[in-house]
């Protein structure tokens, strides 16, 4: 193989082996928006963003997950907050050491009612405590869930990072979506 040849196959494995991987962190905020899942959001400087989560160079990860409730069984979307809790549970318990019931206070997310469950977590006995945050928002015809898990080392710099990125979330209206 000529030198050439070579030097295009370095470049090539790079530029595949660089779409895969999580973008690089920037040094500036920047705003993104995702119109498939109707959001959009501030991603603080120096952190990552990929697919609705970012992270922190600490590891703090705020995660969104949307849901249609067009189809979804009426008593669970009539009950919703309380419908989801027990999942939104589980769903730390995969994860974490769940110590305690959450704390549960209503609040907005873009104007818009929310809950947010806040739990007392441990990733493992022996580690520090933490917490994991849920808000849960139910807009028009979706159900958003954002998820902010934070390690114990990073909880005190990230927490304020992520609720001003909550403060500053936005919703956006799409096409065919009932008021």
């Amino acid at each position: 193989m000529r030198r050439s040849d070579a030097a295009i196959v370095a470049a090539a494995l790079s530029l595949v082996t660089a779409c895969g991987a999580f973008p690089q962190k920037t040094d500036y905020e920047r705003t993104e928006t995702d119109t498939a899942r109707g959001v959009k959001f501030v991603v603080p400087a120096k952190w990552k963003s990929k697919d609705a989560e970012i992270r922190s160079p600490a590891g703090t990860l705020l995660t969104l997950r949307v849901y249609d409730l067009v189809e979804a069984d009426k008593r669970f979307v009539a009950a919703l907050p309380d419908s989801l809790i027990p999942q939104l549970k589980e769903w730390a318990e995969l994860y974490f050491m769940v110590e305690g019931p959450p704390k549960r206070t209503a609040t907005a997310v873009a104007g818009v009612p929310a809950t947010e469950l806040v739990y007392p977590i441990r990733v493992r006995k022996k580690d520090p405590p933490s917490k994991l945050v849920y808000w849960v928002v139910v807009r028009k015809t979706r159900l958003f869930v954002l998820r902010a898990a934070f390690p114990a080392e990073g909880l005190a710099a990230d927490e304020p990072v992520i609720r001003n990125v909550i403060a500053r979330w936005s919703f956006l209206d799409t096409a065919g979506e009932p008021d």
